[in-house]
């Protein structure tokens, strides 16, 4: 199972205090999101795994889940398309 770093922008701390953290925020760069569109499936770390990879294989291979993480449309391009997951 692959796995790559999560990616937190500079500025993030900054787009916090300034927009707020209402809990619907990009976990990447702080904004606020327009919808909940795209995400990064996580183990801890943080860390990103393939958006298919269950709870249960996470397990198999020694992970536990950290749950998804949404992104803005901008932030998700940072990550090689396997990685990206889109509702």
């Amino acid at each position: 199972m692959e796995t790559l770093e999560f990616i937190y922008n500079d500025k993030r701390e900054q787009n916090i205090e300034r927009y707020g953290d209402t809990g619907n925020s990009c976990e990447c760069c702080g904004k606020p999101l327009k919808e909940k569109k795209y995400f990064v499936n996580t183990i801890e770390g943080p860390d990103v795994v393939e958006p298919h990879i269950t709870d249960e294989e996470m397990a198999a291979n020694g992970y536990e889940s950290q749950g998804i993480f949404y992104l803005g449309a901008t932030c998700i391009k940072k990550y090689p398309k396997k990685f990206r997951g889109e509702l």
